[in-house]
Order: C-alpha cells, then sequence, then structure tokens
C-alpha cells in the first residue's frame, strides 16, 4: 500500500544574487512494507542452586543451541520448602529458531530438558513459546526502489501543478530515509513486527501557472 504525504510549498518568482528563482512543488511519497514473521522465539527458564555460574547453566544447556548471546536475565527467587524458604536462581534465555522447524526445536528442548533432569539433578529447566519475529536477514532482504518513489512523488505533484495550470518540470533537489516502525512486543524475548518505510521527498519545479 502506498501512503503519500503532500506538502507543497511555491515559491514566489523574484530576484536573489541577480536570478529569478523557479516556482516549485515539494512532495513526500512513502511506501511501506509489512514484513511476515519468519521466525518463532522460545523462552527458556533454568532454576539453580545459587552457587552456580552462567557458565554452569549453558553447559548444562549444551546440544539445545543456547549461548551466552541468548542470555537475557538472572534473578533470585525464594521458594517454598515446607516451613521454610530455599533461594535459587532463574536464568532466562531467549531462543529464535525458524519458524519451519519449530516442531524439530520443540523435540530438542524436550530432550535437553531430559537430559538435565537426568544428570543435573539440582537444575530445573522449562520453556515455552514466546512469539513470533522477523529475523535480521528478512529485514536486510528489504530494499527501496528510488525510481518507484520518485514516479510516485512526480504523479501527485503533477495533480497539484495541473490545479494551479501549471506543469511539473525537472528534479531540483532529493532526500530520502528508510525509517522501521516498530509495533510493539509482549516479551522481552521477541523483537516487535517491523515495518520499514520508503520515503522520499522530491522537489521539482513548476512552468506555466501562477
Amino acid at each position: 500500500m502506498i501512503k503519500l504525504y503532500l506538502l507543497l510549498l511555491v515559491a514566489c518568482a523574484g530576484l536573489a544574487t541577480g536570478q529569478v528563482t523557479p516556482n516549485s512543488v515539494t512532495v513526500t511519497a512513502s511506501r511501506n512494507t509489512t514484513l511476515q514473521p519468519d521466525q518463532v522465539v522460545f523462552g527458556v527458564s533454568v532454576t539453580t542452586p545459587v552457587d552456580a555460574s552462567r557458565d554452569d547453566v549453558i553447559a548444562a544447556l549444551q546440544g539445545s543451541g543456547i549461548t551466552t548471546s541468548n542470555f537475557t536475565s538472572v534473578q533470585s527467587l525464594q521458594v517454598p520448602n515446607g516451613r521454610t524458604t530455599n533461594t535459587v536462581l532463574q536464568w532466562s534465555f531467549g531462543l529464535p529458531a525458524p519458524l519451519a522447524n519449530m516442531k524439530a526445536t520443540l523435540g530438542l528442548l524436550s530432550a535437553v530438558q531430559t537430559s538435565m533432569a537426568k544428570d543435573k539433578p539440582t537444575f530445573t529447566m522449562s520453556f515455552g513459546v514466546n512469539g513470533l519475529q522477523v529475523s535480521p536477514q528478512a529485514q536486510q532482504s528489504q530494499t527501496c526502489s528510488l525510481p518507484d518513489l520518485v514516479n510516485d512523488a512526480r504523479t501527485q505533484a503533477q495533480k497539484l501543478a495541473s490545479a494551479a495550470g501549471a506543469s511539473v518540470g525537472a528534479v531540483m533537489a532529493i532526500s530520502n530515509s528508510t525509517v522501521v516502525t516498530d509495533t510493539g512486543a509482549s516479551s522481552p524475548f521477541v523483537q516487535p513486527t517491523s515495518t520499514p518505510t520508503c520515503s522520499l521527498t522530491v522537489k521539482f519545479a513548476l512552468s506555466g501557472g501562477f
């Protein structure tokens, strides 16, 4: 879908350093591209005794694909134990995986969970799906088409010029930018769905009219 935001700036003819400043029309054309999520994000938590380190937890998660780069936080918790409470640590990780491999990743995490319960009985692992996200590769694959945006801008500029009895001439100036609008995320593990916006502002000379 193409969203066009228009600003008509008409410069009155006058003298500036001995030259006539031409009338002009400035138009901003934008195109939004909604990216479809292609990754599922798993939230993985491991509860350990207070003397466990992050390296201990990473080692216990061996085979899951989780590394220190997936680490997000650690917090201490008070766990009831009869009339007393025990202090434990809860380590949190975010694991993105291709959406097409979701079933295989679930099987992998289940196998690691079973292995941890056997080899590290003082550790407790849990996991769940925290949401979807657009992979960095998918975001980088989006490009802005400069010729298309110039054509969009010229079309809209001509509509404005025609209403004033003028016609659009040569391009006088161009500025462009690409921004990413985030739609929000419900989990600290999940990247917001992104909508890249290609924007181009073009200043055209006007002839006739006025």
